[in-house]
């Protein structure tokens, strides 16, 4: 390779961002001052959130997701600093439970003896003794598949999102009763601000975490205040049920609410463990990563047997009478799941579109030479050349070590100190 080539892949790789599969547009521009016309195909970053199909698109998103989560708890980016004398919360809800699962409970140990019969009806053993290591290819799947509700495992992910909405309101109106003021009034005195993120656990379930803060001053101190809302939240996720010709769905048993603390490395540490979820899929790689097309691709390409009997059963769905408005099909490589990953409520803080403007904007300012307007059309995927792509591995691998010494410097000076 010459120093031409060398300069033209580096060249492409920059251009698009260091992005793993660009998006090639076919392109018209036209030099508004000299009325020149030049076409060519550009490439241009994917965007894509999931660290399994773009390592540096996903970074960038990540990087936005911190700083929505960050600022709605923190201040900043258009949110008062004052926020930090709100009443803030961490709240961790969990999906109930449809089979017992191999996992490493606090003592070390996986399923426990249950008392009574020691096998299941299909003559499986319904404890296990094992001590799992965290990379163990047996965490999250049955102890027994027969025994395990896949059905209903899928139509709860499928009514997670509203069973979040409900919750929200129930807790508001808790509140509302709580605080002695009139539910249509509760706006008045205080509101609640949230940002939701969804994550997949190993046992093919959905369960959120959520940043909340109480503002409004008028009723109480801010401790009163937060205990209130603590009291409310919980009482509103041991309170709803949706009950519907698909069954009843409810919260899991474990419910965990934390108080932040006026630090704000709270802030910073919360908003970076809320961020790594949204840049995650299902699956540990591109298995779950898009939309399935038949029922033998998810038999095929789904390694995971249990997340593969998940993803079918949601795929067999549509052919419920009951289930055709969950669209199902369209959600197998979620497990059913049809929200969004990472949601929030109107004034918990700025939002992506503003960043990205705001990147956009910068970006703009940098950029020197005659301005440019033109027609652009979809063209494919991927580079020019294939030697790009190795390219792009080596820079995503260096910085990944970069960024892990970096931590590892960062947490060794802090054990000095």
């Amino acid at each position: 390779m010459n120093s031409h080539e060398r300069s033209r892949i580096v060249q492409e790789v920059n251009e698009a961002g260091r992005c793993s599969h660009p998006v090639r547009l076919n392109s018209t521009q036209v030099n508004v001052r000299t009325g020149e016309i030049t076409s060519k195909v550009l490439k241009v970053a994917c965007k894509d959130r999931r660290e399994a199909v773009c390592p540096a698109c996903s970074r960038t998103y990540g990087i936005d997701a911190w700083i929505v989560a960050a600022t709605g708890i923190n201040g900043g980016k258009g949110v008062s600093a004052d926020v930090v004398d709100s009443p803030r919360i961490f709240v961790t809800m969990t999906a109930p439970g449809f089979g017992s699962v191999h996992t490493v409970r606090p003592n070390g140990r996986c399923v426990q003896v249950p008392s009574g019969a020691s096998l299941c009806d299909h003559g499986w053993p319904r404890a296990c003794g094992l001590r799992h290591e965290e990379e163990d290819r047996l965490l999250g799947l049955p102890i027994c598949d027969r025994c395990f509700r896949y059905r209903d495992a899928v139509l709860w992910n499928a009514h997670a999102s509203r069973l979040w909405s409900v919750t929200m309101l129930q807790t508001r109106r808790n509140l509302a009763s709580r605080l002695g003021v009139p539910r249509m009034d509760l706006h008045r005195h205080a509101s609640v601000h949230y940002l939701k993120v969804a994550e997949m656990q190993r046992r093919g379930l959905i369960h959120f975490h959520a940043l909340a803060r109480l503002d409004g001053g008028e009723l109480g101190d801010a401790t009163s205040r937060g205990s209130d809302l603590i009291e409310a939240w919980t009482d509103a996720v041991r309170e709803v049920t949706l009950t519907n010709k698909m069954g009843r769905f409810q919260w899991g048993d474990i419910l965990d609410i934390q108080t932040l603390g006026k630090r704000d490395g709270d802030a910073r540490v919360l908003a970076s463990y809320l961020a790594k979820y949204v840049t995650k899929t299902a699956g540990e790689g591109l298995e779950l990563a898009r939309q399935f097309r038949s029922r033998r691709q998810i038999r095929l390409s789904v390694n995971n047997p249990h997340l593969r009997r998940m993803a079918t059963e949601a795929w067999d769905l549509a052919a419920d009478a009951d289930c055709l408005h969950l669209n199902a099909k369209n959600h197998a490589h979620t497990l059913g799941y049809t929200g969004h990953l990472m949601t929030k409520s109107r004034k918990y803080s700025t939002t992506l579109t503003a960043l990205r403007k705001a990147r956009s904007e910068y970006r703009s300012k940098c950029v020197s030479g005659e301005i440019l307007t033109g027609d652009f059309s979809y063209a494919g995927r991927g580079y020019d050349d294939a030697r790009s792509e190795l390219l792009v591995d080596l820079l995503v691998g260096w910085e990944r070590q970069a960024r892990s010494m970096a931590s590892s410097s960062t947490s060794r000076m802090g054990e000095k100190r």
